[in-house]
Formats: C-alpha cells, sequence, structure tokens
C-alpha cells in the first residue's frame, strides 16, 4: 500500500487492474478504502487476459468500482467465518480441539464420506467371465469373449464344455461408423479434471502453473466457468489450424456455457496467442499449456470419424450364447490431430466374413467378483462439486487442499479416502446440523450470492435471514 500510495502521487489519475472476478474487486476496493488518492480520478478497469490488444481496449471502458460484485465477495467471506468459526467452534467442545468446519468444505467431506459407506456397506457377487481363443482361416488371432456372465458355475461350465466339442464360426460382422466431436475449451473445472486424469497434478499444482501462465501473458484468465471463446480468438484459431493442418479440418463451433451463473463476461481458458504452441518456465508450466493449447485448438476442428467393429459368433448348434469381438480404428483423425493423447487405443479385428469357420485354440471361465463403488478421484470430486452446484471456480482447488491439509482425508493411489477423523465429524455435523452441510442449502446460499453480485437482493438481510435460525441451532 505505501508502495502504490507513493507512485500515485506521481500520477494524474488511478486506474485499479485487478482480478477480474469478485475477489478482485474487492481488492480494487480496499485499495482504494486504504489509501487516500485526494482528488485524483480513480477508475476500475478489466481484462481477462494480459495481451497489449486488451489491454489498450480495457483502458478505452473504465468504469467505477462494481459495490454489488464487491459485496458478494465481502457476503461470502462473512458467510463463511460466521459458518466455520460456530460450527468449528461446536467441533472442538464435542469431538476434538483444533478441528474445524467450513461452509463449502464441510459439504464436499460429506460426499466423501458417504461413498466410503456405500463401499463399506457393499456386498459383493460373485459371477464367471468366459473367453475364448480363436483363429480365422487366414490363422489370425480373434479373442472372444462370452456375452453373458453367468452367475452359476454350473451354467460356466456347461458353455465351456460345449465350447471344446463344437465347430465355430462368424454368425454376424457390424462395421457402423460413428463421429467423435472435440470437447468445449477449458473452464476452472475442466482444467482441474483434465490436469488430474492425463498430467497426475492436484487442483492446487493446477492452478499455480495456471497463474504464472497467465501473469506471463500466455493464457487468458484461469478461473471462469464460461466454455465461450471471443470472435478474434476464434479466428486466430482457425487461421492457426488451416495453417498447420489444412483448410479442410477446419470448423468453427460455439459452445454455450452449461453453468447456471457463469461468472460475468469471462471467456474459456485458452491461450492468448493460438500462434504459439509451447510456453511457459517450468516443467508444470510447459504441459499444462500444452493441454489448454490442445484443447482450444482442438475445439475448432472438424469431427473425427471411426469405424466401429461387432463380431458375433457361435457354435454350431447355437446352444450357448453368442461370444463376441469388439474394435474400432480412426479412419478420420480431424480434431484428434491437434490433441493426439485424446485418440485411445485402436483395436482392430481382423477381417472376417459371415459363416467364415473359426478353429478354437482354447476356451475358460474365470470367477470374477462384482466390485464395490470406487472412491472419488481430486478431478472426480471437483466434477461432482460442480454438478450439484457447490462452490465456484476459484474454490474448488482450496476446498480440497482444505480437507487434506486437516486430514479429513487422505490420498490413496489417486482417490480420496476419509480418515476416522473425517468420518467422526462428518457424522456428527450430518446428525446435528444436515440442513447447513446439504448439497440444496450449499447450493442455494451460491445462487443467493450471485443474486448479490447481479445488485438483486441485499447482502445484510440475506445473511441476517441465514443467521438467525443457524445460530439458534449451533446454541441448542
Amino acid at each position: 500500500l505505501n508502495e502504490i500510495e507513493k507512485l500515485a502521487k506521481k500520477a494524474q489519475e488511478v486506474l485499479l487492474a485487478t482480478d477480474p472476478d469478485r475477489e478482485g474487486e474487492a481488492i480494487a476496493w480496499h485499495i482504494v478504502e486504504a489509501i487516500d488518492f485526494g482528488k485524483k480520478p480513480v477508475k476500475r478497469v478489466v481484462f481477462n487476459e494480459i495481451t497489449k490488444d486488451a489491454i489498450i481496449e480495457a483502458l478505452k471502458q473504465p468504469r467505477q468500482i462494481d459495490e454489488n460484485l464487491r459485496r458478494a465477495q465481502e457476503a461470502r467471506r462473512v458467510l463463511d467465518r460466521l459458518v466455520g468459526y460456530d460450527l468449528s467452534g461446536i467441533i472442538w467442545k464435542k469431538v476434538r480441539y483444533g478441528l474445524s468446519a467450513g461452509r463449502v468444505q464441510s459439504p464436499a467431506l460429506r460426499i466423501l464420506v458417504e461413498r466410503e459407506r456405500e463401499i463399506k456397506a457393499f456386498v459383493p457377487e460373485g459371477y464367471f467371465v468366459i473367453s475364448a481363443h480363436t483363429k480365422t482361416s487366414n490363422k489370425a488371432d480373434l479373442p472372444l469373449t462370452c456375452s453373458i456372465e453367468p452367475k452359476e458355475k454350473k451354467e460356466a461350465d456347461r458353455i465351456v464344455s460345449v465350447g471344446k466339442k463344437e465347430d465355430w464360426s462368424v454368425k454376424s460382422v457390424d462395421e457402423t461408423e460413428a463421429k467423435r466431436s472435440p470437447k468445449a475449451p477449458f473452464t476452472t473445472s475442466t482444467l482441474q479434471q483434465a490436469a488430474s486424469t492425463r498430467l497426475g497434478f492436484s487442483p492446487s499444482r493446477t492452478m499455480r502453473a495456471a497463474q504464472k501462465l497467465y501473469e506471463a501473458g500466455h493464457i487468458t484468465y484461469m478461473r471462469t466457468d464460461s466454455t465461450t471463446l471471443s470472435k478474434q480468438a476464434v479466428g486466430q484459431i482457425a487461421a492457426m489450424v488451416e495453417k498447420t493442418f489444412g483448410q479442410d479440418l477446419v470448423q468453427i463451433r460455439t459452445y454455450a456455457t452449461k453453468s447456471k451463473n457463469a461468472q460475468e463476461a469471462h471467456e474459456a481458458v485458452r491461450p492468448t496467442d493460438a500462434g504459439r504452441r509451447a510456453a511457459g518456465n517450468t516443467d508444470d508450466e510447459k504441459k499444462l499449456y500444452s493441454l489448454i493449447w490442445s484443447r482450444a485448438v482442438a475445439s475448432q476442428m472438424k469431427d473425427a470419424r471411426i469405424m466401429r467393429t461387432k463380431i458375433l459368433a457361435n457354435v454350431s448348434s447355437g446352444s450357448i450364447p453368442d461370444f463376441q469381438a469388439n474394435g474400432s480404428r480412426t479412419i478420420f483423425y480431424g480434431w484428434l490431430e491437434a490433441d493426439p493423447a485424446a485418440r485411445g487405443d485402436d483395436v482392430e479385428l481382423p477381417k472376417v466374413s459371415i459363416g467364415e469357420k473359426l478353429s478354437l485354440i482354447k476356451i475358460d471361465s474365470e470367477e470374477k467378483f462384482t466390485q464395490p463403488p470406487t472412491r472419488y478421484s481430486e478431478a472426480g470430486l471437483v466434477k461432482e462439486l460442480e454438478k450439484r452446484g457447490i462452490g465456484r471456480p476459484s474454490t474448488y482447488a482450496s476446498i480440497i487442499k482444505t480437507l487434506e491439509d486437516r486430514e479429513y482425508v487422505i490420498k490413496e493411489n489417486k482417490a480420496l479416502r476419509p480418515t476416522d477423523t473425517g468420518e467422526v465429524v462428518s457424522s456428527f455435523l450430518e446428525d446435528n446440523f444436515t440442513k447447513y452441510i446439504s448439497d440444496t442449502f450449499t447450493a442455494e446460499m451460491e445462487d443467493k450470492l450471485d443474486s448479490i453480485a447481479n445488485g438483486d437482493i441485499a447482502y445484510e438481510k440475506t445473511l441476517s435471514d441465514f443467521y438467525k435460525p443457524f445460530i439458534k441451532e449451533v446454541e441448542e
């Protein structure tokens, strides 16, 4: 603040260009509150990317500080403290000193604990997978799997026994062409999910690298739930696709944002210059930039085309269920040219014709057991929080980090497992404050904060409507 004050004395006017979200608006407001700028004009300017064009454009449209946005940020902070301090105080007394509860972290913990209960209550059931290894008339390998998984060993043994005795042949060959469309450019949530799945990054690690890329002017602002691209960005990407992959791969697309309260006028996370294929100083930044570049460029390219093949085979009497083989091959790569990591594995099946005889090499059955539901990965939890309307793009990374720091959850092979402490805290809150850690309540509060940001409802009334009944329950 002292440095800003010193510099402002030499300036004719003051422009506040903090981040283009509620927190940024609040920081700008705090600067004005904390520093006496005298009679100098003070204006707020906003841009979503640190590039020459974007900044010049922003300077042409200065505005006043948006009091509604600032109030929404303050309401969130006050609300989080009211809930956090009051619930934590009770948990200190009733569970253990030094633990904490939070308005958004508690519903997230509840989701993980509920899944853990499902896993514990799960009763596995046995079934048999029957595989046949055959060769075609051209001596090509054709592995087949029984289309039915019998629960009884007797039935599995019967199928194997018939399979060994009788002659095999191809019953049908079905080829269908399918198309794979590119996904929308990244939002905060989908970026965190993809970086977790593909790069093994935690959400907070992803956001650290994205922050550096944004500050260096390589990508647009990374806290967004919008999938839209500006006309200028689309034009730039299309030109890049034409130059690199050829004009026949360009397909201009627009993506609608699904999120009900997409933040202000943000764009999707994209490279500021589509012509730059690599950027970043550290290994993390380079990998993340490459991911962002691929997704944005692929979004303006033609669909990939895939040929899916399904072969059915059976024994001469047809007295057992059909055996099948599934495969696919890419016949036109389209957008996959820009995002090869999304290609997946093509499984090409040998060419066969209906009625063709197959020679059986071996057939056997293996007993397996149904698996319990899987624990959430970090990517899975982010997706679930977004789906349920819990938290906003800026909060996903910190929610998960808080749960790990508090030792309410631990990471095991990429999966989040609640600790005993996490389960005790969550159960205590569910027993006594079900309403306040429910999805509906948390999502409704997010909607109210959005309404404060839009200037539709008053901040003080919203908080007192919530706090009076809440504190009564806490005291009880």
